[in-house]
């Protein structure tokens, strides 16, 4: 409306001074057009002003609404109330967060639902679950693991909530939520074994005091892989991890930015990472004496170290850093173990200017060997400084050589070098 009456008094100061000029005989037609271009100039300035603070003032309007967070009526957890004796009040409410993660063919988790709730008023001997404060906040989730293989599962449902800074794990109260409700097969005798076939729900609750509330915004969630046997040693997949944002705005957000490969700046939140390219859909094939290697897809990110993380990139100087995450799936189809964790993983910078080892701290804790018959993820980072990476043309990654648990080069030392896509 302000954008159409300021053009509409462009159009009318224009017709004004066209009749003006053109009642004064002493002026020709090159000082009235030259007059028009002066005063059109003006308006279009003046135009252009006033649509920035348009924009401005509809972009406050949407962060306004934005930030009203939607919740529920219903109270995703009553047994709070009870335990705490206090009030409960609905803070923000994820009904359907879309958030699963598969740890393997036919196993599953995936959160349902998430909710926070103010605690005030509560009995004076509950304060200490606030670190003795008077109020504090609760977040509660609801969860579903679905165990399609044709055997049974173990699964602790171990999960940590890390702050956005990395600085503190917040603090599980499985006591606050009722046992009825907590994640479990009642056909079993084992607490923590799960039949095949079937799906299981439950809840599990973490606690905040005001001030950790006030400063967390989307914390990362990570939980354990289920096993097999009832032996921890027979892990399934890799461990789930997921950011709950405590925020409709956060949230939106969430759902538009790109998911990132579960390295450590992920899983640990180590650094906060922005994607600005990748391809994740190589897929490129090569062998090592049975052993097959696919680069399935790689990922380059500008990242900032979160503060309790920040001194362990102190090598790389006060400069942005650029983080190289690459994916690989391995199938060991050879009649020989060999150990996961080293493997050799380097790239090779413009042909001949040099060449790059992994970080082994940023990649994802394996041990072990990887039999014959057995297949995983591989994960593969490099970190770079912004202005150094930028003068780079070329990238190529060198996988192997495989090596056995005594660092003995396997397969003749082979190994396989994939080009990377760079820009």
């Amino acid at each position: 409306m302000i954008l159409k009456k300021m053009m509409a008094a462009s159009v009318l100061a224009t017709i004004l001074l066209v009749s003006a000029c053109g009642n004064t005989e002493s002026e020709d037609s090159a000082e009235r057009e030259k007059k028009i271009k002066e005063i059109n100039t003006e308006i279009e300035k003046e135009v252009e002003k006033e649509v920035e603070k348009v924009e401005e003032t509809e972009v406050e309007k949407v962060e306004e609404i934005d930030d009203i967070t939607v919740s529920s009526d219903e109270i995703l957890n009553p047994y709070i109330a009870e335990v705490t004796g206090g009030d409960v009040e609905i803070v923000f409410s994820n009904t359907k967060p879309d958030m699963k993660h598969i740890f393997g063919d036919g196993v599953s988790i995936q959160i349902d639902g998430y909710q926070i709730v103010h605690v005030t008023n509560m009995n004076e001997s509950k304060k200490y679950e606030f670190q003795d404060q008077d109020e504090g906040y609760v977040l509660t989730y609801k969860m579903t693991l679905d165990n399609q293989l044709n055997e049974d599962v173990f699964f602790n449902a171990s999960s940590m909530l890390l702050s956005d800074d990395a600085t503190e794990n917040l603090f599980m109260k499985a006591h606050f939520v009722d046992r009825e409700q907590w994640m479990k097969d009642d056909s079993n005798e084992v607490v923590r074994q799960y039949s095949k076939g079937k799906s299981f729900t439950g809840m599990q609750a973490y606690a905040m005091t005001k001030d950790q509330f006030d400063r967390i915004k989307a914390p990362t969630l990570t939980i354990s892989q289920p096993f097999l046997n009832d032996d921890t040693s027979k892990l399934i997949g890799k461990e789930a991890v997921f950011k709950l944002p405590f925020s409709e705005v956060a949230t939106k957000i969430s759902t538009i930015v790109p998911e990132n490969y579960a390295d450590k700046m992920v899983t640990d939140n180590i650094a906060d990472k922005v994607l600005f390219f990748s391809n994740e859909d190589i897929n490129e094939e090569k062998e090592i004496d049975g052993v097959k290697v696919v680069l399935n897809g790689v990922q380059y990110a500008k990242i900032t170290p979160t503060t309790a993380h920040a001194s362990r990139f102190s090598n790389f100087g006060e400069g942005p850093l650029v983080a190289l995450t690459a994916k690989f799936t391995v199938k060991n189809d050879s009649d020989l173990s060999f150990s996961k964790f080293l493997i050799e993983k380097q790239l090779i910078l413009d042909q001949n200017r040099g060449t790059m080892r992994s970080e082994g701290m940023l990649e994802p804790t394996v041990n072990g060997d990887m039999k014959p018959g057995d297949s995983d993820e591989v994960l593969a980072v490099f970190i770079f400084r912004e202005d150094e990476f930028n003068l780079l043309k070329e990238l190529d990654l060198q996988f192997g050589p495989l090596k056995d648990d005594k660092a003995n080069k396997l397969f003749k030392e082979k190994s396989v070098t994939f080009k990377l896509p760079i820009k």
